[in-house]
């Protein structure tokens, strides 16, 4: 039985400090399952001998054995009934706004801390002097891929959204070669198309910048270039996909400040072609 379940089984019938250690546990699990003893008590605000017991009343011998549990679990697919479960407890009628808020607020923090500004700079250049540049997601981050691929394409005249629409990932991306960038959104789950796709972008020398989870070992190979932000989830049962918005945020107006006139520029003739009637004039 997963540490999230057996948390959410029992935490009714928390004490005040077991609801602090499993508050601790369910945002920072990845975190957990590395640390020692003290430092889990000292994050979470409590001693070590209340960590052994909170993990005693999971059924656990000791802190050790939990711990073991959790590094487990991290090596598996954790499924999404899974994920509801072990969120669900943090959920409060009444007050889910202002703690989804908080959230949001902890992972930009978080991600401000992660993301390198060698990285960002490393990014943005190469964003602003590619060939053609390609923005992959797929299945929540394609959302993410929409629209960086939207706003993107109002400052640059070379950018492709690799939809895969009908499989035609192979297609939308036959052209790809040196001096090509790829901007490309993955989080675990990792997808085996994005992989495949990713890799094949690698053997034709298109460099690759990825937005990711700083834990992502499994893609090291993939990427030139890694901007790390948190999404994982706490309150949510779906990681939260703002810090990834954030990100590629800064990477668009930063891209747009790379070339001031031909930003301004390009926008002028957008400006152009919408006033001719893509609005009411109302």
């Amino acid at each position: 039985m997963l540490v999230l379940v057996k948390i959410n089984e029992n935490y009714p019938d928390f004490t005040r400090g077991e609801k602090k250690i499993a508050d601790y546990i369910i945002k920072n699990g990845n975190v957990v399952a590395f640390s020692t003893l003290e430092e889990v008590a000292d994050k979470a605000g409590v001693s070590t001998t209340s960590v052994i017991r909170f993990a005693r009343t999971l059924g656990f011998e000791g802190y050790t054995q939990m711990q073991q549990s959790i590094q487990k679990e991290l090596m598996k697919k954790v499924s999404l009934p899974e994920r509801y479960e072990g969120s669900y407890p943090k959920i409060e009628k009444g007050h889910l706004l202002d703690d989804i808020l908080t959230e949001e607020i902890g992972r930009l923090n978080k991600t401000v801390k992660y993301v390198s500004p060698e990285a960002l700079d490393q990014a943005v250049k190469a964003v602003s002097g590619a060939r053609r540049i390609y923005i992959l997601g797929c299945r929540a981050t394609f959302s993410l891929a929409c629209y960086t691929a939207a706003y993107m394409s109002q400052i640059c005249d070379n950018v492709t959204l690799v939809g895969g629409i009908g499989g035609m990932h192979p297609e939308e991306l036959v052209n790809a070669g040196e001096g090509d960038v790829c901007i490309a959104y993955m989080f675990p789950r990792y997808q085996k198309i994005m992989v495949n796709s990713l890799e094949w972008l690698k053997s034709r020398n298109v460099r690759t910048v990825i937005i990711s989870t700083p834990s992502n070992d499994t893609i090291r190979h993939l990427g030139d270039i890694f901007l790390f932000c948190d999404v994982e989830n706490g309150i949510m049962s779906k990681d939260s996909l703002i810090p990834a918005m954030f990100l590629s945020n800064y990477l668009i107006t930063a891209v747009m400040a790379e070339d001031y006139e031909n930003t301004k520029n390009r926008l002028a003739l957008m400006e152009e072609i919408l006033e001719k009637g893509s609005y009411l004039s109302i």
